[in-house]
C-alpha cells in the first residue's frame, strides 16, 4: 500500500518558475536609512513642544491649556491625516507622500518661528506639522512594509530608532540653539535641519525597482488542466451559442407584427437582454425607458472608488476593528504615562529637574535598545506582532505597578529602564499588527485607519485619565487606570489569538494526515 503511495507521489510532475519577491534588504536597507533620517529631525518634534515653545507661549500670555491645545490640535491632525494619506499613497506613490510631508513639516516649523499668538501655533505646529508627521507616518510603514517580508519586524524597529535618537539628542540641541540664537533664530534652524527629512525621504523608490527573483518548483496537477480546458470549451461553445441566437432574435426584431407590433418588439427586447446576462428592472416590465441616468451612474462610481481608495471594506472585519481599537488603547495608555512620569517623578518621589531628567534618559536608551533587540528576538522565533504585542502589555502592567510605589533613586532609575525597554515594542508592533490582518494592497488604507482610530480614541481616553488624577488626586490611581486599559486589549486579544493558534494546529494536522 505504502509503495503505491509512493509511486503515485513520484509520477506527480513538477515545474519550476519564476517568482518575484520583496528583497528583504538590499535598497530596503537605503529606504531604512532615510526614514530613521527623517525620524530624527522630524517625528522627534512632538517631545520638543515645551522645551521650545513654552517661554514663547507665556509670552503670548498662555500657560497650561494654551499648550494643551496646540498639541491636541497637533494629534488631532496627525493621525486624522493617516487616511489622507493612505488614499494619496494609492494614487501617487510612497516617495511623493513622504516628500511631501517632509516639506509640510519643514513649513511648519519655519513659520511657527514668527507666531506672535497661539493661533498661528495652532495653525503652523498643530496643522502644518502634524498633517505632515501623520503623512510621513503612514508612507514610511507602507514602503518599508513592501521592502521587507521575513525580517519586516526588525526593519521598522531600526527606522523607529531615528525617533529614539532624535528623542534622546535634540533636546540639548535645542537647548543651545535657545540660548544663542533666541526662539526664533531657534526655530529657523530646526527648519533648515528639517530638510534632512526629505532628502531622507527621496530615498525611498517603488519596490518593484528592486524585486527579487527566485526560482520555484511547484507541482503540476494533469488533472485540473483537463477541467480548465473542458471549462474554457464549455465557455466558448455556450459564447457562440449566445451569439448565434442573439442573431436570430435580431433577424425577428425586423420582422413586422401587424396585429401586435409594439407589444412583440418589446417582448423580444426583453429576451435578448435576459440572454446577454442583464437584468430586467420594473420600468423595462412596464414598458418605460429602463436606462440609467449617466449621472446616477457616475455618482455611485464615485462613491465606490471613494469606499476601495479609503478601505472602507476593512471595517466589515471583526478581527480588524479590534485590532485597530486594541493598538489605539496601547498607544493611549504609553503616552500617557509617559506624560505624567515626570510629574510622577518630581511630586511623588521629590526628586530634582536633574535626577528626573536622569530617569528620562534611562527610558529612551533602554526604548533605542528595545526597537534593536526585541525584533530581532521576533523574526528568529517567527512571533506574530500582536503575540509580542500581548506580551509587552503584561509587561508593561507589571513594571509600571511596581514603580507606582518607588521613591528610590536607584530602584526607579531600574524600573525606568525596563520600561523604556518594554514600550519600544508598542511602537514597532502597533502597525505592523495591523498589516498582518490584510493584503499587501490594503496596508496603506489599514494603518490610515488605525491612525484614525488612534485620533478617536486618544483625546477623550487622554482626557478621562486626567480627570481620575484631578478627581482621586492620586498618581498611582491614573497609573492604575492606565494599566487598566492595556487589560482590556488583553482580553479581547488573547482569546482570538488563542482561536487562531488552534485553528492553525488543526490545519497543520489535516495537512499531516493527507500528506500520509
Amino acid at each position: 500500500m505504502s509503495a503505491e503511495k509512493n509511486s503515485l507521489v513520484t509520477s506527480q510532475k513538477t515545474q519550476k518558475i519564476i517568482k518575484l519577491v520583496p528583497p528583504d534588504g538590499g535598497w530596503g536597507w537605503m529606504v531604512l536609512i532615510g526614514t530613521a533620517l527623517s525620524n530624527i529631525f522630524n517625528q522627534s518634534m512632538l517631545s520638543l513642544f515645551s522645551l521650545l515653545y513654552g517661554d514663547a507661549l507665556e509670552a503670548m500670555g498662555h500657560r497650561t491649556q494654551g499648550a494643551a491645545l496646540v498639541l491636541s490640535t497637533m494629534l488631532f491632525v496627525s493621525n486624522f491625516g493617516g487616511p489622507i494619506a493612505g488614499a494619496v499613497v494609492k494614487l501617487t506613490s510612497t516617495r511623493f507622500v513622504a516628500v511631501t510631508g517632509a516639506c509640510f513639516c519643514t513649513v511648519g516649523i519655519f513659520f511657527s518661528g514668527f507666531s506672535s499668538n497661539i493661533w498661528h501655533l495652532v495653525i503652523t505646529y498643530g496643522v502644518l506639522l502634524g498633517l505632515g508627521l501623520g503623512f510621513i507616518q503612514n508612507s514610511s510603514f507602507v514602503a518599508i512594509n513592501s521592502y521587507f517580508k521575513l525580517k519586516k519586524s526588525r526593519a521598522v524597529g531600526l527606522a523607529n530608532v531615528g525617533t529614539g535618537v532624535g528623542q534622546t539628542v535634540m533636546p540639548h540641541l535645542v537647548r543651545y540653539l535657545l540660548e544663542n540664537y533666541g526662539f526664533r533664530g531657534a526655530c529657523l534652524l530646526l527648519s533648515g535641519l528639517s530638510l534632512h527629512g526629505i532628502a531622507g525621504c527621496m530615498l525611498i523608490q517603488p519596490v518593484e525597482r528592486h524585486m527579487k527573483k527566485i526560482e520555484e518548483e511547484v507541482t503540476v496537477d494533469e488533472t485540473l488542466h483537463l477541467l480548465q480546458d473542458k471549462q474554457k470549451d464549455v465557455v466558448v461553445r455556450k459564447i457562440s451559442q449566445s451569439n448565434m441566437d442573439a442573431q436570430r432574435n435580431d433577424r425577428r426584431l425586423t420582422e413586422p407584427d401587424l396585429t401586435n407590433g409594439n407589444e412583440k418588439r418589446r417582448e423580444i427586447a426583453l429576451s435578448n437582454k435576459e440572454l446577454n446576462g442583464g437584468k430586467i428592472n420594473k420600468s423595462d416590465a412596464n414598458g418605460l425607458n429602463g436606462a440609467i441616468s449617466p449621472m446616477a451612474e457616475k455618482k455611485t462610481t464615485l462613491l465606490r472608488k471613494l469606499y476601495d481608495l479609503f478601505g472602507i471594506a476593512l471595517l466589515s472585519d471583526v478581527r480588524f476593528i479590534n485590532i485597530v481599537i486594541g493598538t489605539a488603547l496601547a498607544v493611549t495608555s504609553t503616552q500617557n504615562f509617559s506624560m505624567l512620569y515626570p510629574f510622577f517623578l518630581q511630586k511623588v518621589a521629590s526628586m530634582d529637574k536633574q535626577q528626573t531628567a536622569n530617569c528620562m534618559s534611562a527610558v529612551a536608551a533602554a526604548d533605542i535598545m528595545g526597537r534593536l533587540i526585541l525584533p530581532v528576538f521576533q523574526d528568529k522565533y517567527k512571533i506574530k506582532a500582536r503575540w509580542m504585542l500581548i506580551m509587552t502589555c503584561i509587561w508593561l502592567i507589571v513594571i509600571r505597578q511596581i514603580l507606582a510605589y518607588q521613591t528610590n533613586l536607584e530602584v526607579l532609575l531600574a524600573m525606568s529602564a525596563l520600561y523604556g525597554f518594554g514600550r519600544s515594542m508598542i511602537i514597532v508592533a502597533r502597525n505592523i499588527a495591523i498589516s498582518e490582518n490584510c493584503k499587501l494592497e490594503q496596508v496603506p488604507a489599514a494603518v490610515g485607519l488605525g491612525m484614525l482610530t488612534m485620533g478617536i480614541i486618544v483625546p477623550p481616553a487622554g482626557y478621562f485619565l486626567g480627570w481620575i488624577r484631578d478627581f482621586t488626586g492620586s498618581y498611582i490611581a491614573c497609573i492604575t487606570a492606565q494599566n487598566a486599559l492595556l487589560v482590556v486589549l488583553l482580553v479581547t486579544w488573547i482569546p482570538d489569538m488563542l482561536y487562531l493558534y488552534m485553528k492553525d494546529k488543526k490545519q497543520q494536522k489535516r495537512n499531516t494526515d493527507q500528506i500520509s
